[in-house]
């Protein structure tokens, strides 16, 4: 008797605490995730969750699990969910090129705003600045893609734009020579003898990349990738140089939401 006193004063203390509502996130079965205030009926059978002025009741095998804000962040913490939309990453590394580059390794800057368009798809745009043979400021779009919703998360990426030159050519050309820090040269640039205009050019990067969330606002990132410029220049009497780099990207980011 005195056991079943017991059960029905627990049961009495539990059923309202778990009746009253919450804040937090709903993630369903079906990959659909709300956010607004939350709680069980009696049974446990029915959740009830009213978010966007919305009010919905999911049955409790609908339900994946349920968190709220003070919840730590773990692999199954959708964090972009519970963020602003628009994330900053901003990255420094190098170019890795071959031995026969004046410049084997030069130094690369970006800074990419971006914006989530779907659960882990994102787009963005960016600048930064770039040390080849002159100083370039590339200004590119960026595709960004996670496989994961998670703090952790392997991503893909595309990055396509143009090279705005900031100096001028540091090179003078010379009839029939071809730099040995160029991947390749088109046409080559024989009877020259000046020094060029800078005119930029096109660039496009793509890769790979590990990204970890210390917490809801500051993460860093590791991206491995290659890049690839085309870089115009011009001369006297209607001469143009194309220069192409093929280089290898190694950068480390942080990450800003």
């Amino acid at each position: 008797m005195k056991y079943l006193f017991l059960f029905f004063l627990s049961a009495l203390i539990t059923i309202p605490a778990i009746s009253q509502p919450r804040k937090g996130y709903v993630y369903l079965k079906n990959g659909s995730i709300l956010k607004g205030k939350f709680r069980y009926n009696e049974d446990l059978s029915k959740l009830q969750i009213e978010s966007a002025g919305n009010l919905w009741i999911f049955k409790a095998d609908e339900i994946d699990h349920v968190t709220t804000k003070n919840e730590p962040l773990n692999d199954e913490f959708d964090f972009m969910e519970l963020n602003s939309p628009f994330a900053l990453r901003t990255e420094i590394g190098v170019l890795a090129g071959n031995s026969g580059n004046s410049q084997t390794a030069p130094f690369s800057f970006s800074t990419v705003l971006n914006y989530v368009i779907l659960p882990k798809l994102s787009v963005g745009a960016g600048f930064g600045l770039e040390f080849l043979k002159e100083t370039y400021l590339p200004a590119f779009i960026n595709l960004e893609y996670k496989l994961r919703n998670s703090g952790s998360t392997p991503f893909a990426f595309l990055k396509s734009g143009y090279e705005l030159a900031l100096e001028e050519s540091n090179n003078i050309y010379n009839s029939g020579i071809q730099p040995l820090y160029y991947d390749y040269i088109w046409p080559n640039p024989n009877n020259v003898n000046q020094k060029l205009d800078t005119k930029g050019g096109f660039l496009i990067n793509t890769g790979i990349g590990y990204q970890h969330m210390y917490s809801r606002d500051f993460g860093m990132s590791f991206g491995f990738g290659y890049q690839f410029n085309r870089l115009s220049y011009s001369g006297e009497k209607d001469y143009n140089l194309q220069i192409d780099y093929n280089r290898l990207t190694l950068k480390i980011g942080f990450v800003f939401n």
